[in-house]
């Protein structure tokens, strides 16, 4: 089925917004905006052919202009925590904005999340697809590095699929990631704890309390992160940034192309749901900050709950410039970055 193209409204700053519905023969629909290429919402059946609003977001662009916790949106130039706020590449010290305690949080204040992206549709055969550009100019936060970076949505059969390509003119650090907020009974539904969570990783990165990222990987713990095997997350002894808020790692490192990385499943609505990425990590949130200190108003004008939601943000290590040994996210000179992640949707009885 053809792309939808509709006004969105505008920003403060006169600029334009659009958003586009992709939606297949199924009735799988999926509404993306060129601000910041958040992912509005995501609506899928459940075990009874109910059809659900699956993402958390806001009600109107207005909303996402005023702030937001990265709802479905496109972060970068690098996804994740580069501590300290700072980094040395080809002898340069750069520093960052410190927008995250000690560290640079998603590529700073003014990343990926909050640009305009040029977008359009374009055909793939049978299939279209949405096409987003962004340059992300030299100096632009201070990373090195001209880059231009070309993100393109699609529904495959029953996924939701995000690829990555980007050139830099010079050698700089990135690590693209879309970070949508998926609770599989419906957008603010409440607690993920019928939710349950199996994930293809024998290894986690350490981080300190205040989330730094302390250059060093450690083995799963069974009863705290250890996801090897199906966990309910309403059966943990704890959610914290030890198990529910980490990056975790895959044997195989980076593939040319996606594979099964992760399964949630939630027993109230039977949905499930698989990620596939080339992917050498993924960064598991379970929403344990949502609405902390000051409650983010969700698309029906509530409050959105902690552990109201999960995320899984498909990257690299995201502070690889201070510690190589523990991932590979620098984009080389001229080098041409690709990266592929799927969100398949499925219930029970199919």
């Amino acid at each position: 089925m053809g792309i939808v193209k509709e006004k969105f409204g505008k920003l403060k700053s006169g600029k334009e917004v659009f958003i586009y519905t992709l939606k297949n023969e199924k009735n799988f629909e999926v509404k993306i905006s060129d601000y910041g290429g958040i992912i509005v919402s995501v609506i899928t059946p459940d075990i009874d052919g109910n059809f659900s609003d699956i993402c958390l977001g806001k009600a109107s662009l207005k909303d996402y202009e005023k702030g937001h916790p990265y709802f479905g949106a496109l972060t970068g130039r690098v996804a994740g925590r580069i501590g300290n706020g700072k980094f040395q590449l080809n002898d340069t010290i750069y520093n960052l904005d410190k927008n995250n305690g000690p560290n640079c949080l998603h590529g700073g204040v003014d990343g990926w999340h909050i640009q305009v992206w040029k977008s359009k549709i374009i055909n793939h055969g049978e299939n279209e697809k949405l096409h987003l550009y962004y340059e992300d100019y030299d100096g632009h936060n201070n990373f090195p590095g001209c880059v231009k970076v070309e993100v393109i949505y699609a529904l495959v059969d029953n996924a939701l699929e995000i690829t990555y390509r980007a050139k830099s003119d010079k050698d700089t650090p990135f690590n693209p990631t879309n970070h949508c907020y998926f609770n599989l009974s419906g957008d603010n539904f409440g607690s993920l704890k019928h939710h349950e969570v199996q994930i293809f990783s024998n290894s986690t990165a350490v981080v300190d309390s205040d989330m730094t990222l302390t250059g060093e990987r450690s083995d799963l713990v069974p009863g705290l992160n250890d996801f090897r095997k199906p966990v309910k997350l309403g059966g943990l002894s704890e959610m914290s940034y030890r198990n529910v808020d980490t990056h975790y790692f895959f044997e195989e490192g980076r593939t040319k192309t996606p594979r099964k990385i992760a399964i949630i499943s939630d027993e109230k609505s039977g949905r499930i749901m698989e990620v596939y990425t080339t992917e050498p990590g993924a960064q598991f949130y379970a929403g344990i900050n949502l609405s902390l200190t000051e409650p983010d108003v969700g698309k029906d004008g509530k409050p959105y709950k902690n552990c109201g939601a999960f995320c899984i943000e498909t990257q690299d290590y995201p502070d690889s410039v201070n510690f190589p040994l523990l991932g590979n996210a620098i984009l080389k000179a001229g080098e041409q970055f690709y990266s592929q992640t799927r969100y398949c949707f499925y219930t029970h009885i199919v």
